[in-house]
C-alpha cells in the first residue's frame, strides 16, 4: 500500500509516518521501492505503525520504542526481559495515574467548596 493509504488506515498523518522513518522506527523491511521510487509499505510495516501509535499510547517514548522494538522482535530479549519492561511501564502508568487523581481530587474540593459558598448567599 501507498504511504497516502497507510496513513488513512492507521489514522496517522503521511508527515508523521516519514518522521518515524527518520527516527529509525520504520525501515526497509516496512517497505520495497516500486520502479517508480513510492514505498510500498507491506502488511509488516501497517502492523509497526499501530504497535507504535499504541505503545504512545500507553505512555512508550519514541526514545524507547526506538531502543527496544527490534530486540523485542528478534526475541533478543528473554519473557523474562519482556515482562520486565513492560511491568516497570506498568508501574509508571500507576504512578501517572496517582498523581492526576490527586489533582482531581484536589479540584473537586475546590468546586465542592465553590458549590457550599455560593449555598450560603
Amino acid at each position: 500500500m501507498l504511504i497516502k493509504e497507510l496513513s488513512e488506515r492507521v489514522g496517522i498523518s503521511i508527515d508523521t509516518i516519514r518522521f518515524y522513518e527518520k527516527q529509525g522506527l520504520l525501515d526497509n523491511t516496512h517497505f520495497e521501492r516500486t520502479s517508480n521510487r513510492y514505498r510500498h509499505y507491506s502488511e509488516n510495516g501497517l502492523q509497526r505503525l499501530y504497535l507504535i501509535k499504541m505503545g504512545q499510547e500507553a505512555g512508550f517514548t519514541l526514545s524507547e520504542m526506538r531502543d527496544t522494538i527490534h530486540a523485542w522482535e528478534t526475541d533478543e530479549l528473554s519473557p523474562a526481559e519482556k515482562e520486565y519492561y513492560l511491568c516497570r511501564k506498568l508501574e509508571e502508568i500507576d504512578r501517572k495515574m496517582l498523581a492526576i487523581n490527586k489533582i482531581r481530587d484536589y479540584l473537586q474540593t475546590k468546586i465542592d467548596l465553590m458549590h457550599l459558598e455560593t449555598e450560603c448567599y
